[in-house]
């Protein structure tokens, strides 16, 4: 049979082991709540950055657009020259036509 002393330390040791048991309890509760928290945290920051790229994609389109107008001008421009250059033999082929003519 176990004596009174023998009790006595297991109560002890029952009493360390349960205090030991809560304190796991509410740290576990706390984990809990600090990984729901990151969740949220990392929700938002997902959000956050999909919206920020969303903008970032629409700000591409933009400029890609206004690029691409840039181009057409640019191609404008020179088709416009090579009329030009064209017009002016025709106009120096019309004045020499001209000088023989008269002389």
């Amino acid at each position: 049979m176990a004596t009174l002393a023998d009790v006595l330390k297991a109560i002890k040791e029952l009493i360390t082991v349960t205090e030991k048991v809560r304190e796991n309890t509410e740290e576990i509760k706390e984990l809990k709540k600090e990984i729901i928290n990151l969740r949220k945290d990392m929700e938002k920051g997902f959000s956050d950055s999909k919206d920020e790229f969303r903008a970032f994609r629409e700000e591409s389109r933009l400029s890609d657009s206004e690029f691409r107008g840039d181009i057409k001008a640019i191609l404008n421009r020179l088709d416009t020259k090579e009329e030009v250059a064209a017009l002016k033999v025709q106009l120096a082929e019309h004045i020499a036509a001209c000088e023989k003519a008269k002389a």
